[in-house]
């Protein structure tokens, strides 16, 4: 009897949830999306037997809960993508470095893209209504829940100019230690093809430097605040943001 195509649970412009999808594109393994907007999310995802966050994949062999998780379960499924290096070595790197990202860098691109949105709410109405891949209602109510799905944002989050400040410090040691490790000349972080490592940094940085080829998850540089843009530019210019960007272009552009 065939598995059932896994349902991937998510918020369609998170990019911990973009890292999951990005990793199941890549390994050419079919599954159904099931995209919300920020706080309709919650029901869907109790649904599929989590409690509150995403991205949650729903498969035949059980819930994963955790973008981590997931790679681990396309890597056990398609282990000649070599996803997580091709020797012991650079498996431990990998990993290292994954677990790096997702600690250091992604709560922090999150937090400070936030700080930036939240404070114009004509940017926001447009990065919801742009999320055409989460049901139509969602988008529609989004105009009237807006202020409550504001304040829920920077509660949940700590979302405030201090917050702010210390997740642009973190970002910038993230983009430092990035920076080093390519100043060698290396294409990839580790290896000599697209790793873990590659993929969840250039999801992760995706709210910092705002990439070209989005596919419209996210507002263009050009419609960010003044202040927020010239940031963006800096860490385009970045070796580090550089890396992010190339890795969407070359290895993931338009999606």
């Amino acid at each position: 009897m065939p598995m059932p195509i896994p349902t991937l649970v998510t918020i369609s412009f998170s990019h911990f949830c973009e890292k999951a999808r990005w990793a199941l594109d890549r390994a050419s393994i079919e599954y159904r999306e099931s995209a919300h907007l920020p706080l309709f999310h919650v029901p869907a995802v109790r649904r599929a037997g989590g409690k509150h966050g995403t991205p949650l994949l729903v498969t035949g062999e059980g819930v994963l809960r955790d973008s981590s998780d997931i790679l681990a379960w396309i890597d056990r499924r398609r282990p000649e993508l070599g996803l997580f290096g091709k020797t012991p070595e650079e498996r431990a790197e990998v990993l290292r470095l994954e677990e790096l990202f997702d600690v250091q860098l992604g709560p922090h691109t999150r937090r400070w893209a936030y700080f930036q949105l939240l404070a114009d709410r004509r940017l926001l109405r447009q990065l919801f209504a742009a999320q055409t891949s989460a049901p139509r209602y969602q988008r529609s109510t989004m105009t009237v829940l807006l202020p409550l799905v504001r304040v829920a944002i920077r509660r949940s989050m700590k979302i405030d100019a201090a917050g702010a400040a210390r997740s642009f410090a973190k970002i910038e040691q993230v983009f430092a230690q990035v920076g080093a490790l390519l100043s060698d000349g290396r294409k990839f972080l580790v290896g000599d093809s697209l790793t873990a490592a590659d993929l969840t940094f250039a999801a992760l940085a995706a709210p910092a430097v705002f990439p070209d080829d989005s596919g419209g998850r996210l507002p263009r540089l050009e419609e960010l605040p003044p202040a927020a843009a010239a940031q963006v530019r800096a860490w385009r210019a970045h070796p580090a943001g550089e890396h992010a960007e190339r890795l969407v272009r070359e290895h993931r552009g338009g999606l």
